[in-house]
């Protein structure tokens, strides 16, 4: 059988058209993590532990929350606890579209009685896109916007900016790293930070 330089292009575009199709996988909302970040709090260094995970209830909504521990010096520490619930859209076969709303709670726990048991509540609402740059390789940018009571702060409202990268050792286990930067009140925060994920 004959077959030309033509239909050899054809099949060609029809099967890298069908591996694009079948590379676009659906990202998954039920994992559990836990992660190490190096926070600067305006200049002062911070470092940042947590562990957590998230439960996708149907495809269009799923919770999450995480416990962690800030360590800002000797004398200062915080103990966090964050909860949110998320809706995801799909936007594109390989993008993602994820709408949230979390509350965080954190303690102080001080040697000096002036910063002992302070609390920061923080409502944030954020918009993150997940898209598939590779077939193993995920991009992320989130923007959102948090209000924050603390005891020793008063309230304040203010803006937050992310990136990341996320690598799939095998399609059930992930590294990632990503930074962000938050303006809220007069303190400005920026975070660099990597994870370890595994989905189900």
């Amino acid at each position: 059988m004959n077959i030309s330089k033509k239909q050899l292009l054809g099949l060609g575009l029809v099967a890298a058209i069908a591996s694009v199709q079948a590379n676009a996988k659906e990202f998954s909302y039920t994992y559990v993590e836990g992660g190490f970040s190096d926070v600067d709090i305006d200049n002062t260094d911070a470092d940042y532990i947590y562990g957590g995970g998230s439960l996708a209830l149907d495809r269009n909504i799923f919770v999450r929350g995480s416990l962690g521990n800030l360590d800002v010096n000797k004398n200062l520490e915080f103990d966090t606890v964050s909860i949110g619930v998320g809706h995801p859209m799909k936007m594109s076969e390989r993008s993602d579209l994820v709408l949230a709303l979390d509350y965080s709670f954190a303690e102080s726990d001080s040697k000096n009685p002036a910063l002992d048991n302070a609390d920061i509540d923080t409502l944030t609402g954020s918009v993150t896109s997940r898209t598939w740059l590779t077939n193993n390789v995920e991009g992320n940018l989130m923007g959102g916007l948090a209000h924050q009571d603390a005891d020793f702060g008063g309230t304040d409202t203010g803006a937050i900016l992310g990136a990341g990268v996320r690598v799939y050792v095998v399609p059930q286990f992930s590294l990632a790293a990503n930074i962000s930067r938050s303006f809220i009140g007069d303190l400005d925060t920026d975070e660099i930070g990597v994870s370890a994920r595994l989905q189900f």
